[in-house]
């Protein structure tokens, strides 16, 4: 799939997002709407998905769990869509680059994502999803605020750029708070790898934008590309200055995790991405040419806990340890 594909700046930058929060205009808010309001803007979801190129509807309700923990996974949906307490659904497209979640926190979240780091890609498909949409329904819009949403912070564009970034550089240097902190001063944040309140594994983090008021869409992407590029270069940067100042333990950690990965008979799946996150630093190197960072985006993917489950067949997480390490071994 795309997300395992080595992108523009795909050494620090494995992904983009582009989301856009909108909401049809008289309905509540799904927190706030009965079952039949949830069920009439499912019904247009489906109408909408016919006129989309390329795409499918899914009715959550009517999947799986464990289907839907992989689509969260893979960042298709979000884990608060798992449960089944709203009616929800999915419109997807057949190469999962467009995926708009129906009822989560609004009517409808327009995600169109990228390998490696091109937000204006993601901006234009986003908007052209957006545009197929409107043409079938009023959006809750107030000329002074913007489109209205459910969280307050969505208000205005309800735009919300990111990238998933992996940074062993500016995390062993030590310099991750500072950087939440400056973040925060330019309107961005930065969070873990499942967004708002998860942890970064594997030192990879989502980067996004705070501010949806007083700025266009364009000019908030092009704000957001300007941070990400300096955070790439500091990256770099930090990578190189770690390794020049003490190239044999820089050299003896990446081996080891090296070594660790090829030869583990059982692994967790927190274990196995720091692991991992080591292992595309000695890629960035230089250190280590027996594997590229494609091939590490694909194992990364591979192992996560509900993609392995589905794969095979497997609920016990002690038999999942045991199959992650024999899948990275086979792939490594």
């Amino acid at each position: 799939m795309w997300y395992t594909k080595f992108g523009n700046c795909g050494d620090v930058i494995l992904s983009s997002r582009v989301r856009l929060a909108r909401n049809i205009k008289n309905i509540p808010f799904p927190s706030r709407a009965n079952e039949e309001q949830q069920q009439q803007v499912l019904d247009i979801a489906k109408a909408v998905a016919g006129d989309l190129k390329n795409t499918k509807f899914f009715d959550l309700s009517n999947m799986p769990e464990r289907e839907k923990k992989v689509l969260s996974e893979c960042h298709l949906i979000s884990p608060n869509m798992i449960g089944t307490e709203v009616r929800r659904g999915l419109i997807l497209s057949d190469d999962q680059r467009l995926s708009i979640l129906v009822n989560e926190e609004d009517h409808f979240r327009i995600q169109a994502m990228k390998e490696g780091f091109d937000l204006d890609e993601c901006l234009k498909a986003a908007n052209e999803a957006d545009d197929v949409i409107e043409a079938a329904v009023e959006y809750g819009f107030d000329e002074r605020l913007g489109y209205l949403t459910c969280c307050p912070t969505n208000v205005g564009t309800g735009l919300r750029a990111s990238v998933m970034a992996c940074l062993p550089g500016l995390k062993a240097a030590g310099r991750i708070e500072a950087l939440a902190r400056s973040l925060s001063k330019m309107g961005a944040t930065i969070r873990g790898i499942f967004g708002e309140g998860s942890q970064s594994l594997g030192n990879i983090y989502q980067i996004s934008n705070q501010v949806t008021l007083g700025l266009t869409e364009e000019e908030t992407v092009e704000k957001l590309k300007e941070i990400i590029s300096e955070i790439i270069a500091q990256e770099r940067e930090l990578e190189r200055k770690i390794y020049d100042a003490d190239k044999f333990r820089t050299e003896d950690k990446i081996m080891r995790s090296l070594g660790t990965l090829k030869y583990a008979r059982s692994i967790t799946s927190a274990e196995a991405m720091n692991l991992i996150s080591d292992v595309r630093l000695g890629v960035n190197l230089g250190i280590i040419k027996e594997t590229d960072l494609e091939k590490l985006n694909e194992i990364l993917y591979a192992i996560l806990p509900a993609t392995l489950s589905k794969a095979y067949n497997i609920e016990v997480t002690a038999d999942r340890d045991i199959k992650r390490a024999e899948v990275i071994r086979e792939r490594i």
